[in-house]
């Protein structure tokens, strides 16, 4: 355990005071995560994503399983984002990867329950592919993209020669937009659930309004990586194919949104 060593903002200091927490590094690089008994704790550079988090889980509250923040505090251009803990499990905990079936129609249900949200009124205007090619702008001439952690066939040899020409290809192919709430990272760390249910989305800082293919491509590849041995040491734990999701929503393959989502994720 740990006792606190920065000052936190008064509102969050009221709720949590000197409760002992753990720290948890997966997932958020260059940010401090505090894991108490009842909740998460973010510490992290304010930034659009922080923001955007905030505001659409307090316009998701009765709509969706999503965590509550009773604080949210910007210091110093720091954002403290505190909330509740989601409860059940990850969905890439062994308890549903040794269940592929199941995990595939848990996942189908967790996009189709995205899907019935009226985004009329979503807080949330930088998700749409405009603002975000425009966005993946300043990433790419600041030289802020990850070429290292990227697909291995996304740059060199047979892909693109550098973010540039990744960036250029995007905006030259768009593909016309089916809208929907979407997550923006709709992998199976952020997904948890009790028994066959979703009981909880968490990391919400990419969720708003965007095609529907913005979440299936990365559901597909989070599925891919998980049964064919991505995080296993090459150990595969099923055969896994893109169709059995596609088959489980009730939609057609679409390669060339597949490929274009993908692709966009990798600027991110």
């Amino acid at each position: 355990m740990n006792t606190a060593a920065r000052k936190l903002p008064s509102r969050i200091e009221a709720i949590v005071g000197s409760k002992p927490y753990t720290l948890n590094g997966v997932g958020m690089s260059g940010s401090e995560v505090r894991m108490y008994d009842d909740y998460v704790l973010k510490i992290q550079q304010q930034s659009a994503e922080t923001d955007n988090e905030y505001a659409m889980v307090t316009w998701l509250a009765g709509k969706l399983p999503v965590p509550q923040i009773p604080a949210y505090c910007v210091e110093q251009g720091t954002a403290y984002t505190l909330m509740t803990k989601a409860t059940g499990t990850m969905l890439c905990d062994n308890t549903y990867l040794t269940q592929p079936e199941k995990l595939i129609q848990m996942v189908a249900d967790g996009l189709r329950q995205l899907w019935t949200v009226d985004v009329t009124t979503c807080p949330c205007a930088s998700s749409r592919l405009t603002q975000r090619l425009q966005n993946l702008d300043y990433r790419v001439s600041h030289n802020l993209v990850d070429v290292e952690n990227t697909e291995p066939e996304t740059f060199g040899p047979g892909g693109f020669k550098n973010p540039e020409e990744l960036l250029r290809w995007l905006k030259d192919n768009r593909p016309a937009e089916d809208i929907v709430l979407t997550h923006g990272d709709f992998c199976l760390p952020n997904l948890f659930a009790t028994g066959d249910s979703i009981t909880s989305y968490i990391d919400l800082g990419k969720m708003g309004p965007a095609d529907r293919w913005q979440d299936v491509a990365i559901a597909i590849r989070s599925l891919h990586h998980n049964f064919t041995g991505y995080y296993t040491d090459g150990k595969v734990l099923y055969n896994f194919e893109p169709h059995m999701l596609t088959d489980a929503l009730g939609i057609s393959f679409d390669p060339v949104k597949y490929r274009y989502y993908l692709l966009l994720d990798e600027l991110c």
